[in-house]
């Protein structure tokens, strides 16, 4: 039998101890899915690839030059970076199952001399030289840091003075309130996330923490797809999800995406920002 509504939206999803659940209902890559419009019907593993390819393009990194992926999950998008332009990658994560299985994969796709990740958290300084990367990426782990400023000192740290950070993240246009701010609180609530901040709060952050905003994007439109098929994922594999993790987790997730894909919430954007020079 499930748990009731209300010791469903009371489930909290460890996202490093039970990280199987993510990809057994999306995909390797543990982030949203962007789609060109409504006219593009591609699957979600390329749905979540394109998304990569939207951040590729913007971190404008050069063949032999050397790339920071913060938050790097199971290492899938930094594998492609390599692969498509020829730079090296350094990944890093806090959870040190994720870095083991991404350096595996690395491993397997014969690109562990050009990829390779490190345990190590955001939160802290980092355990790399001064300007010492062309280029840095956080997609969708951001929302993992409970102190973003901390973490953008942090990368402004390693970064080469003009060099680019690419970063997509969840955000607020507009106070919530009623269903909308419930569809949050349950999305935050199952995936232990953090903060989610306000839209206007970005442009002093970065200016605070040693960067300049170079370009913002609001792509929810592209990317809330996600949420949808999501929530088809999760009852295609009903049983077996109930069995492996849990009613009160499966109850969970099904509340938060179906309360994000009827409202419109949470907004998702991409920003590039510059390392400033005289930092």
């Amino acid at each position: 039998m499930s748990t009731t509504d209300d010791q469903a939206a009371e489930a909290k999803y460890d996202y490093k101890a039970d990280e199987d659940m993510r990809t057994d209902v999306w995909d390797e890559n543990l982030h949203v899915g962007y789609w060109s419009g409504p006219e593009d019907t591609n699957a979600v593993e390329v749905a979540t690839d394109q998304l990569t390819d939207f951040v590729i393009e913007r971190t404008r990194i050069a063949a032999g030059q050397r790339l920071l992926d913060v938050g790097c999950g199971l290492g899938k998008p930094a594998r492609r970076v390599a692969e498509r332009i020829g730079c090296g990658v350094v990944g890093i994560s806090d959870d040190p199952s994720q870095v083991k299985r991404a350096n595996e994969a690395a491993e397997g796709a014969g690109a562990a001399e050009q990829v390779k990740f490190l345990h190590a958290d955001a939160m802290d300084p980092l355990p790399f030289g001064a300007a010492e990367f062309d280029a840095a990426w956080a997609i969708e782990s951001l929302v993992h840091m409970p102190d973003r400023e901390k973490a953008f000192r942090n990368v402004a740290a390693v970064l080469k003075p003009g060099a680019t950070l690419v970063a997509t993240d969840f955000f607020e246009n507009v106070p919530l309130g009623g269903a909308r701010k419930e569809a949050v609180d349950a999305f935050l609530g199952v995936a232990s996330l953090g903060p989610i901040p306000r839209l206007d709060d970005y442009p002093a952050l970065l200016r605070s923490t040693g960067f300049e905003l170079v370009e913002f994007l609001d792509i929810t439109e592209n990317t809330h797809r996600t949420y949808a098929l999501l929530l088809q994922s999760l009852y295609d594999t009903e049983k077996e999800l109930r069995a492996d993790h849990g009613d009160a987790v499966f109850d969970g997730f099904v509340k938060a995406f179906k309360g994000c894909a009827e409202s419109l919430v949470p907004r998702y954007m991409l920003f590039v920002a510059r390392r400033s020079a005289d930092s």
